[in-house]
């Protein structure tokens, strides 16, 4: 009875609506599509029309990627919508998120026509510039997810954004060769094909260039390789710890893929066998992130040889940390002699290094020395990461600047004096070696995309994201309990997938007013 008075009370408002519309409007045709009114403290709503599957599907679609991109719990939002009953229900919109295979060729089949699309791919030149990335990351004290990425270089505009950088393996795990090329399998022999063969996509047959990029210890698993800590420490050249204390600054790229495990160090096949040794270029990030570990402990072992590294000394450090907006504490773990202090993520390292007083905590002459040190440095990864920066003034500044690192100790003329020097030879580090002696090599061989196009801060920030979100939230909001954790989160990798490369706006806000009774 009540849906029927329900039923013709619509129908006449209807009428009416459509009536009056013609004398307001004119021409304007006016569509009732849903009335909203209350009748003794119940409050009914009327659609009209049919429904529309599509809009809905759509609407449904852009409310999903405001909570993925928002990082939303389910839990949050079914409070939500319980206050506003406009918003769609949390069982509707687990109905439409696609689960699926991060096949490589399949992602690749999907983006391909979009960037064509965009004119980022051209079909006259059907070459893909394809780089891939790995990263390991803790998500508990015994619980560790390591990532693999793709991105597409030709995509300039979007290297650096996370979501351009396509996750394809994903497992919880440590950074192990055997374990790798166990779960990398299906996905080295994609990429085996796709050098080998291409990708036919429409008729047109799609080649591909491949490139490696990590930080050293990722790499060299993949590499194959011995460890940084080893006697032959370099995946490119055969120099040895001897050659590195023997100052010598003039080797290149030498290895070769082919002939890989013919060097000294090179003890298992590389995972990655099918992409050129000049292809697997070191991550600019973390060449800075660990010249500047190195510089940072020379100075504190400095204050602690010279005895100075005591309580006020410490509070220094920790002032001056502060006076450049640094959060940096010391501490003693219990039981132990040793202090620990803060560890620092990459921007704030690039403000100690810039901003840090040293004169705080070093005699005055000692700290400007130091100081330019740490300056000439700072412009140096500034130069490595700007495109088209002219080679040879590069390899000039590094060697310079690691002829001021090695500078010795004098004795001052007409005086039994010494003026000490910095650092020595066994202070060089792996990274410091590759800085010197072969980025200027890959500035030169991939200077059409620039060495900042190969930096592991968006894929680092991927997997942060990933392992905060669900791992930490997702779980704890409800939702999909009963699924493991990598699933979801390749389930999420497959809806950001279609949100990039789909227009899912929906339709205009309408035009809201209010009439007081």
């Amino acid at each position: 009875m009540v849906y029927k008075r329900q039923r013709n009370f619509g129908d006449q408002l209807k009428e009416q609506v459509q009536i009056k519309g013609v004398k307001i409007y004119g021409e304007d045709q006016v569509t009732l599509k849903r009335i909203l009114y209350n009748v003794n403290h119940t409050d009914f709503q009327i659609n009209y029309g049919l429904k529309d599957n599509e809009e809905k599907e759509k609407k449904l679609t852009s409310i999903v990627q405001v909570i993925d991109q928002n990082y939303i719990p389910r839990e949050g939002y079914r409070a939500l919508a319980a206050v506003e009953p406009d918003l769609e229900r949390i069982t509707e919109i687990k109905n439409i998120t696609n689960g699926g295979h991060r096949s490589a060729k399949d992602i690749l089949t999907y983006i391909i026509p979009a960037l064509i699309f965009k004119g980022v791919l051209d079909i006259s030149n059907p070459i893909i510039h394809l780089r891939i990335s790995g990263d390991g990351r803790n998500v508990g004290r015994r619980l560790k997810q390591v990532m693999i990425t793709m991105t597409i270089l030709n995509d300039i505009q979007n290297i650096h954004k996370p979501d351009y950088h396509y996750t394809t393996v994903l497992f919880p795990g440590i950074e192990n060769y055997e374990l790798l090329e166990i779960m990398m399998m299906p996905f080295i022999q994609e990429l085996d094909d796709l050098k080998n063969y291409g990708l036919k996509i429409d008729e047109i047959v799609w080649k591909f260039e491949l490139y490696f990029s990590s930080d050293w210890k990722f790499l060299s698993i993949c590499l194959g390789f011995n460890a940084a800590n080893s006697n032959f420490f370099c995946p490119w050249c055969q120099i040895s710890k001897h050659g590195q204390n023997n100052n010598q600054t003039n080797w290149k790229i030498s290895k070769e893929i082919e002939k890989i495990n013919e060097y000294p160090g090179h003890n298992k096949r590389p995972l990655f066998y099918m992409i050129s040794l000049n292809n697997w270029v070191p991550d600019e990030l973390h060449i800075m992130l660990r010249i500047w570990d190195r510089l940072w402990s020379l100075v504190i072992s400095e204050l602690k040889e010279s005895n100075q590294f005591d309580d006020v000394c410490r509070k220094e450090i920790m002032q001056e940390m502060s006076r450049i907006s640094v959060n940096f504490q010391f501490w003693k773990e219990h039981g132990a002699d040793a202090w620990n202090h803060t560890s620092l993520m990459g921007d704030d390292k690039l403000k100690v290094l810039k901003n840090f007083n040293l004169g705080r905590i070093l005699p005055p002459t000692r700290a400007k020395k130091i100081r330019e040190l740490w300056n000439r440095f700072n412009q140096i990864y500034f130069n490595l990461k700007t495109k088209d920066y002219d080679v040879q003034q590069f390899q000039f500044e590094v060697e310079d600047w690691l002829e001021l690192f090695l500078t010795p100790d004098r004795i001052i003329p007409n005086s039994n004096r010494i003026e000490k020097g910095l650092y020595s030879p066994s202070s060089i580090t792996p990274y410091i070696h590759v800085l010197v002696c072969h980025i200027s090599e890959f500035m030169e061989i991939h200077q059409k995309w620039g060495m900042k196009a190969f930096s592991c801060a968006p894929v680092e920030k991927k997997n942060h994201q990933q392992v905060t979100h669900f791992f930490r939230q997702t779980l704890k909001g409800g939702g999909s309990k009963h699924k493991l954790v990598i699933r979801d989160i390749l389930e999420y990798e497959n809806r950001s997938l279609f949100y990039l490369f789909n227009d899912n706006t929906i339709s205009s806000k309408p035009k809201k007013l209010h009439i007081e009774d």
